[in-house]
């Protein structure tokens, strides 16, 4: 399993875990990390919009589930960590 899809099950662990989130940044956290699976299964470079760029979205939402989730909000960010040593 490489650093970011173990990185990617860490983080569905404290998704798990944690208590009750808003839904809008739960939606958020499970989208982004759908498209971030999907672009490992695929195995290709992906061209995106860099305002869109998963790694972006993220960090946003750690900033809002820090106080209130901090577990989540490490999860995101070592996920946004590995994303951009893979590149993403």
């Amino acid at each position: 399993m490489s650093d970011l899809q173990h990185t990617l099950s860490e983080l569905r662990r404290e998704l798990g875990a944690a208590g009750p989130l808003a839904p809008a940044d739960r939606a958020l956290l499970e989208s982004t990390m759908h498209d971030i699976q999907q672009i490992l299964a695929r195995d290709s470079a992906v061209e995106t919009d860099p305002a869109a760029a998963p790694g972006e979205v993220l960090e946003g939402a750690a900033v809002r589930l820090e106080a209130e989730h901090p577990g989540v909000a490490g999860a995101v960010r070592a996920l946004v960590d590995a994303l951009a040593k893979a590149g993403i």
